[in-house]
């Protein structure tokens, strides 16, 4: 087994929302930060990247598909292999987990992990929403456990809490 290190890590400037910037350019931020943090120019730094590992909670949020590998293409990492991964809650976490195992393997040197998300493009309900359908509303939402313990605005009457 081979030792793995994590490196750096870089965060955007957080808030509840960014007018200011898309999620790429958000994914940019973070990694600006971590060329900066290790002292690498932007060249070498995508020179060293052998792929990626992309995590975010819902292609709804960002309200397009494959966000994943269009936020890889902002700091210059395409054609670099890379694939999203997502786990409700534990996203972040999976996908840490995902980047040390390329690493771990042998498949990869160096992979670059990273997250974004950006609820605040819809409404509060339809975010509520959005994460309530990452339950099993066959069975969950039916027997009245989900994520809020709340009816949202739509729900058939006399189903689930209210």
């Amino acid at each position: 087994m081979r030792t793995v290190y994590a490196v750096s890590g870089g965060v955007s400037e957080f808030s509840k929302a960014r007018p200011d910037r898309t999620f790429q350019a958000i994914v940019k931020e973070a990694c600006d930060a971590v060329i900066l943090d290790i002292g690498l120019d932007f060249g070498k730094f995508t020179e060293l990247a052998d792929g990626l590992v992309a995590s975010y909670f819902s292609d709804h949020f960002t309200r397009q598909l494959m966000a994943g590998i269009m936020a890889q293409d902002y700091p210059g990492l395409c054609p670099k292999p890379g694939h999203r991964v997502e786990g409700g809650g534990a996203t972040g976490g999976i996908c840490f987990h995902e980047a040390w195992k390329s690493v771990a393997s042998g498949h990869m040197d160096v992979c670059v992990a990273y997250g974004f998300e950006t609820m605040s493009h819809v409404e509060t309900w339809k975010g509520n929403e959005f994460i309530v359908l990452a339950s099993d509303v066959s069975f969950d939402y039916s027997v009245g456990g989900f994520y809020f313990g709340r009816r949202w605005p739509g729900a058939p009457p006399g189903r689930g809490p209210g």
